[in-house]
């Protein structure tokens, strides 16, 4: 397995985020003129370290996660990211052993009437 797919697992795999974001759940891009009456998320990730231990090499690896909720008002935005941050934090799939909330910030596209909110996690992932 890789961090990418036990990823993709952990932010699909969960019912209730899937109803919640009823437009769907999106690595790095969202669909094109996608509809701006429903919630979104799109996340990505990058590593931000890599850990040795005594002998071994690569013992964990560190990433960070970036999730952003797209949403036509504020209140369901604050709900969504909210569920997110309560779903995600001290999860668990496959290598990813340990993911925690760090940050958030709340934006707005007038042109577009969506409110987002980027959320930061870090985890821990041991191949």
């Amino acid at each position: 397995m890789s961090y990418g797919r036990d990823l993709y697992n952990l932010m699909t795999s969960d019912t209730s985020l899937n109803v919640y974001f009823d437009g769907g759940i999106y690595f790095e891009n969202l669909p094109d003129n996608f509809d701006l009456t429903k919630s979104w998320m799109v996340y990505s990730f990058r590593k931000s370290s890599q850990n040795n231990c005594l002998n071994a090499k690569n013992a964990y690896t560190t990433y960070q996660i970036e999730a952003k909720v797209v949403s036509p008002d504020t209140d369901t935005s604050e709900t969504i990211s909210d569920r997110l941050i309560e779903y995600l934090n001290g999860n668990y799939e496959g290598g990813i052993v340990d993911i925690w909330f760090t940050a958030d910030t709340h934006t707005l596209d007038l042109e577009k009437g969506v409110y987002m909110n980027s959320l930061t996690f870090e985890s821990f992932y041991v191949s």
